[in-house]
């Protein structure tokens, strides 16, 4: 089964957002320019015809809803297509991908002092809300639940019936207030439930401990430290005016490939940690059972793949439309894939699969 079900619309369509512009803040000084090296397949291993049966087959629509795919190997650009008008330099709304960007920024977060830690109670950094479906367990949801999706409140996004599906939000007056006020309806930690809301409730701690926007914060101690210096993020146009941290971000392929290969490289950029190794290490090992495609860890799935006669573990962020950011350390492998397929399981589950084995991994000699 695919992870993103078709019925999560593009938030980017759904709620009419509006994009924050890229900020102009120089790198920190102290980490070296980083610059993509370019090497040709077969000179990191891979068989150049399998790759090239991947364009054959997006040309005659085998393959459909792909803008881009970027396969980094040894830290190296190993295999580089653009489709469907889009370019090197195309900005790109990678829907849920973003997800995985906001666990990178929680963990950095945490080592920054700006958080306590990941059990930290949720409802006590919103003590400015009334919260009128009050309960104990509501008081025992923890960051960690958020990170998890294990939060125990009536909250799924593949269930159009949920009370807390993100549908609802367009409806309401104030997005935190909506989901801070769901139902419980299951003891924290104990189930997965996939929930954009707990999601953006992170966002949100991140803006009010840190005193910056999220995006700010974003580019102080992320994207400029690696180089991603063009990128936009969505933001809701009602109050409180958030930036939607449940995928919001729209970035280029290649600097999704950067963040990709900086979880490869265990949070470390250039001789310098940008995120903690530790939380690496959490964020990408299983953390929760799902009924999908994969177990789940802080935001990011857990998966096998297979590879010849065997299977390798991975991990990936996903999103709709087929966006993917793919990491394989036993194969040092980074994948990066976009698209533009919104609603379509089929893109996003079985093809983006069919994608990284039979094409991308199937190359590996």
């Amino acid at each position: 089964m695919t992870i993103q079900r078709n019925k999560v619309i593009n938030l980017g369509l759904f709620f009419l957002l509006i994009l924050v512009g890229a900020c102009k803040q120089k790198r920190i000084e102290s980490i070296p320019a980083f610059t993509w090296k370019t090497e040709s397949p077969e000179k990191l291993g891979l068989d150049k015809n399998v790759l090239n049966k991947f364009i054959a087959d997006i040309k005659d629509s085998t393959l459909y809803g792909v803008d881009a795919l970027v396969v980094v190997k040894n830290g190296k650009i190993a295999f580089e297509e653009y489709f469907n008008g889009s370019t090197a330099d195309s900005l790109h709304d990678v829907t849920s991908v973003g997800k995985s960007i906001t666990s990178a920024l929680v963990g950095i977060a945490i080592e920054k002092r700006y958080i306590t830690g990941k059990n930290e109670p949720v409802t006590g950094y919103f003590k400015d809300y009334k919260i009128k479906e009050q309960s104990p367990e509501k008081e025992k949801i923890r960051i960690r639940h958020l990170l998890t999706m294990t939060a125990g409140w009536a909250c799924d996004d593949w269930d159009a019936g949920s009370p807390g599906n993100t549908m609802h939000f367009p409806d309401v007056p104030d997005d935190f207030a909506f989901t801070l006020n769901l139902p419980m309806i299951r003891a924290n930690g104990e189930v997965f439930s996939y929930c954009s809301g707990g999601a953006n409730l992170l966002g949100e701690i991140i803006r009010r401990r840190s005193g910056v926007s999220l995006k700010g914060f974003a580019d102080k101690y992320l994207f400029h430290n690696i180089g991603i210096m063009k990128n936009e993020w969505f933001v809701v146009p009602k109050p409180p005016h958030y930036e939607f941290a449940g995928g919001g971000n729209v970035l280029r392929p290649r600097d999704l490939a950067r963040f990709g290969l900086l979880y490869l490289n265990k949070g470390e950029w250039q001789g310098k940690q940008i995120i903690p190794k530790d939380w690496i290490r959490e964020s990408t090992s299983k953390q929760i059972e799902t009924n999908e495609d994969g177990d789940y860890g802080y935001l990011w799935w857990i998966k096998d793949y297979r590879y010849k006669n065997k299977t390798v573990k991975g991990f990936e962020a996903s999103g709709n439309g087929g966006n993917k950011i793919v990491v394989i350390p036993e194969l040092d492998i980074v994948m990066i894939l976009t698209g533009s397929a919104y609603g379509s399981e089929y893109v996003e589950g079985e093809q983006a699969r069919k994608i990284i084995e039979d094409y991308v991994i199937a190359s590996i000699k």
